[in-house]
Formats: structure tokens, sequence, C-alpha cells
């Protein structure tokens, strides 16, 4: 362990990082399947009243200020006027391969299916369904995984052109290959030809043998990292 992280642990103990963090959730009693991250837990608010009542699936992203919660304290409100207790407790379930945006908040009693992004800053009160994408304030389907994955697609060039030549007015030099590790498909087709933190991006969720396959058979745009930077002017 590095002094860095010697002392992150001591200062955030069980938040010290996403590995850390979620076997101290599963010591607790929440449900969690492999390959999930936690990326800020020192931000993350997970419901720890009734653990047990929480499940989330394999290769779950959460971001930073994300809340999940199995209760809710609003009962005190209505016993200040009516003089009952009246409990309040939900199941919340998140499937597999599922990405939840910064700041988003999902109350008890939620269902969220397979392959679901939710946008950030919403708040989730009710299911939803898998292959989709979803959003807002409360949160509601915005498209299918489909249409979003279309989208995507169409925008890569774009993005990866913006990105190139906004490091260069930064940097006042072309980017490397760590900041084009998002968009290397753009100008490579051989998943065992590339550099490691290439390699990585083919890694995640899983998937390595399809996201391979895929990589073959796609047709790249440009024949390498340098014609793609020649290109942009």
């Amino acid at each position: 362990m590095s002094l860095k992280n010697f002392f992150k642990k001591i200062r955030y103990g069980e938040r010290c990082d996403s590995q850390t963090y979620i076997k101290y959730l599963k010591k607790k009693g929440v449900t969690i399947g492999d390959r999930t991250v936690i990326f800020d837990p020192q931000t993350t608010i997970i419901d720890e009243t009734r653990p047990w009542m929480i499940e989330i699936g394999n290769d779950v992203q959460i971001t930073s200020g994300v809340t999940l919660l199995t209760h809710g304290y609003d009962w005190s409100v209505l016993k200040g006027v009516y003089g009952e207790v009246l409990g309040s407790s939900g199941v919340l379930k998140i499937g597999n391969n599922v990405f939840i945006g910064m700041h988003s908040t999902i109350l008890k009693g939620v269902t969220i299916g397979n392959n679901v992004i939710i946008g950030a800053n919403s708040l989730v009160n009710k299911d939803i369904p898998d292959n989709c994408v979803a959003a807002g304030n409360p949160c509601r389907v915005i498209m299918s995984l489909e249409e979003y994955y279309k989208k995507r697609k169409n925008v890569q060039i774009d993005e990866a052109t913006e990105l190139v030549r906004v490091y260069r007015e930064k940097k006042g030099i072309d980017p490397d290959e760590y900041a084009l590790h998002e968009f290397f498909w753009l100008f490579s087709d051989n998943p065992d030809d590339i550099p490691p933190i290439w390699k990585k991006m083919n890694e995640l969720v899983g998937n390595e043998k399809l996201t391979k396959q895929k990589m073959v058979e796609h047709k790249k745009i440009f024949d390498n990292m340098k014609q793609f930077l020649k290109s942009i002017v």
C-alpha cells in the first residue's frame, strides 16, 4: 500500500476506495454483484438502516453523490399531526449493466432493470424497465438503449475532433494515447495490438470476448492514430 493510500484509508476508513466500501456494504447485508464500481464512496449515500433490502447487480457504475434509500422519515410529519407511527420501507433493486449518473437519488421500492442509463441529478421514484435511458425529476424514460447507441455512434468523430482541438489549444501538443482512450476504435481494429490503457477499456463490464470480436469486425475510419490526428486542422 502506498503512503498516499495509507493516509486515505486512515482518513476515510471503509469509504477509502470502491473495493473497500463494497466489501463493507456486503458485510452489512447489501447484495452486490461482480465488477460493480462505486466511483466516489465519500460522497455516496447507501442506506444502512435496512441494508438487506438493497440488491445491486453486476457491472453497475455508481458515480459521485448518488443516494440509494430503503426507507423514509417523512412519517414524522404525519406523527406530529395524527400521533401514529407509520413505518416506511421498500426493497431497492438495481439490475445488471447499469450506469447511475452523478447526484441521482433512487427511492425505496424502486427496481431498475438491466442495461439502463440513469442521467445525472435524477430522482428515481418509480420502476425503470430494461434497455433504456432515463433521466429527470421525476425520472422518466427518454429513449431506448438502441436509440442511444445509434446517437453515440453518430457523434464519435465530432467529439474526438473537438477533444483534439481543445487539447492542442490548451497544451500546445497533440493528445496522447491516454487522452484518446475512449475513441481508439476510430483508428484501431486489432484488439491484440493496442496500448494497455486501450486494452483496459475493452476489458470493462466483463464482456471482453464480445468486444474483441466486434473490434475485429468493425471498419475503422482511419488507418491509425497518427492519420486521425493529421486529419484535424
